[in-house]
């Protein structure tokens, strides 16, 4: 079966852009490499504020040479900015600085939007020429791409942010937590394994002692490292050692996989009092940090140290993401993650 999905517009590209983020970008600069007639690395940055273009432009360019097979980039800008007749384009001067960068790396800009809260248009051609013409959101939301990808199971959020609906379960749930902790603390590490594993092949869907039993297993942190492993690599005992898989170094993994343990950790959430939600937030901002969503790694990790604050893992994490680095699992064609799969 062919899972590729055909892209023949500039809103077809447009309307990718949200799936392969997981929300619809803010006042942010958004690259995607071309690899011939392939799409390649996706990369959002926030609106440069500050600094010369010249060196905005060539952080831009430091990031996407990390698609060793690109062959040209796109653009798309997003900003509440709306340009005015007759003045120069949002953040005229980045943008070109961005293309006489690229063209210097030998990766060139090959076309560029501009995308609005209420429309979208080429960000290249001249306006005062009436050659690009805004179009309505709407001829990207009712894509042909956006309709096929959501049929494939594809969703987003409509912003940036992470935000988990507060906790409305039972009152004692918290303390069926800590009484369930002393059986954890003192079990074997393959009890927690199993039950890990058997949540992951149900999607999320355990019944209300075994939810209990997880989020207690996930508060022990040498068990927490090892369910973390289990995702990438289910028969591996315990973390020892685990450094290069934390970092996405030389694996390949089963991103179906991955994704049943996103869902499992979203539903864990919602029956997780506040307090104890760090461990879940964190595995699904790792998860994301493979996939090469720093954005949304980034966020994940922010809100697992805003429950339990100083939450050493999704600091540590957090530091890794906000130096800019990308997995090299997600650098990688052959192993990166494919959300038209």
């Amino acid at each position: 079966m062919n899972d590729a999905i055909r892209i023949s517009s500039p809103a077809d590209i447009l309307g990718f852009i949200p799936h392969a983020l997981g929300f619809v970008p803010r006042e942010s600069f958004v690259f995607l490499t071309l690899r011939e007639n392939a799409l390649g690395a996706t990369l959002r940055v926030d609106a440069p504020t500050v600094g010369a273009p010249t060196g905005f432009a060539a952080s831009m360019v430091d990031y996407l040479a990390v698609d060793t097979q690109a062959t040209a980039v796109l653009l798309a800008v997003y900003t509440a900015e709306a340009p005015a007749a007759g003045a120069p384009r949002p953040f005229h001067d980045h943008v070109e600085a961005v293309i006489d960068a690229l063209e210097g790396a030998g990766t060139p800009l090959k076309d560029a939007w501009l995308v609005t809260p209420d429309h979208w248009q080429n960000l290249l051609c001249d306006n005062d020429a009436g050659c690009c013409p805004p179009e309505p959101l709407e001829s990207i939301t009712d894509g042909h791409l956006n309709a096929e990808m959501v049929f494939r199971g594809s969703s987003y959020q409509d912003q940036p942010g992470t935000t988990y609906p507060p906790f409305t379960g039972r009152a004692d749930t918290a303390e069926r937590i800590r009484q369930a902790l002393p059986g954890v603390l003192a079990g074997e590490l393959h009890t927690g394994r199993e039950l890990w594993a058997e949540a992951l092949t149900r999607g999320g869907r355990t019944d209300p002692k075994t939810t209990v039993e997880l989020l207690a297993c996930f508060q022990r942190p040498d068990l927490r490292d090892v369910l973390f492993c289990n995702v990438i690599d289910p028969d591996r005992p315990d973390a020892e050692g685990s450094g290069d898989l934390l970092t996405g170094t030389g694996i390949t993994p089963d991103w179906d996989r991955v994704d049943r343990a996103q869902e499992t950790a979203r539903a864990l959430i919602g029956a997780a009092p506040e307090g104890y939600r760090a461990p879940l937030l964190t595995l699904i901002g790792w998860l994301a940090y493979l996939k090469g969503q720093s954005s949304v790694a980034a966020d994940h990790f922010t809100a697992a140290v805003t429950d339990t604050p100083g939450y050493r893992l999704a600091e540590l994490m957090e530091q890794l993401v906000n130096r800019g680095t990308i997995a090299p699992v997600a650098q990688d064609q052959n192993t990166a993650h494919k959300r038209n799969r």
